[in-house]
């Protein structure tokens, strides 16, 4: 009930100018829901894996990518895909973000622009953590695993990829923050995101950590959380700085819309 009531709260702040109580709402957010991740993924994480996959058989499909994508030395891919994942994205996209912020730059716009990217991978993460331990699917190494290989907790947590679901919302947030802000680094932001997590995508493959459709549902779950938390819960600080006395009469890099 608690975590309700501050999404209630964070939806009416959203609708309202930004301050600082609004900011502290979204940060207490991000501590909350931030938190009970983290506790579902580590400490609680035995509690919730299970030995028995419901979903152990790949369709032919997934088979068939499988086969062809996966590297004999998966190792190396799973530490790479690791590296993109969790720390190159979110890495590089903050310092985009707050590079295009330019002359506008200050604490409070920072937190503006970097808060949307936060929360999506926090809400996304959440979505796939409650979703993996429900849909128990075998991880592909462990399904085409030789007979007597020993359990380990995160076996059946194949569906879908949470590098994947987060790297894609938080480019989807910040590319959504830059072309409503009109910030001249739109392009270079949408180009490394969607670079990382083309690349993060492949090397969960090659690293036989999951299927292709695992891949795509992990997309496809990034894309609308990254959509719908700047719009649903940032509305009021998306607005366009004025333009300058001397507006330039150049036309702007390519934009979101003009992108797809």
């Amino acid at each position: 009930m608690r975590a309700l009531a501050l999404l209630l709260a964070l939806t009416t702040a959203a609708r309202a100018e930004p301050s600082d109580t609004s900011r502290a709402l979204h940060l207490g957010g991000m501590i909350a829901f931030g938190g009970l991740y983290l506790a579902i993924e580590f400490p609680e994480k035995m509690r919730f894996a299970a030995k028995e996959c419901r979903w152990c058989d790949p369709p032919g499909f997934d088979r068939g990518i499988r086969d062809a994508l996966k590297w004999d030395h998966r190792l190396v891919a799973v530490k790479v895909s690791d590296l993109l994942g969790f720390a190159a994205a979110p890495t590089a996209l903050g310092i985009l973000m707050i590079a295009a912020s330019g002359e506008h730059r200050s604490l409070r716009r920072t937190f503006d622009d970097q808060a949307p990217m936060i929360e999506s991978a926090i809400i996304v993460s959440l979505m796939q953590s409650t979703t993996k331990y429900i849909v128990r699917r075998s991880r592909p190494f462990v399904r085409f695993a030789p007979p007597g290989r020993v359990f380990y907790h995160d076996d059946n947590t194949s569906f879908w990829s949470g590098h994947v679901s987060a790297v894609f919302a938080e480019t989807f947030a910040c590319g959504i923050v830059a072309h409503e802000r009109g910030y001249a680094l739109e392009p270079a932001i949408w180009a490394t995101g969607l670079t990382i997590g083309t690349v993060t995508a492949y090397l969960r493959m090659a690293a036989d950590m999951h299927y292709a459709s695992d891949i795509a549902v992990g997309v496809l779950v990034g894309i609308g959380v990254g959509t719908a938390v700047p719009y649903l819960l940032h509305r009021s600080s998306l607005e366009r700085d004025p333009e300058p006395a001397a507006t330039r009469t150049e036309p702007r890099f390519l934009s979101f819309g003009g992108m797809f």
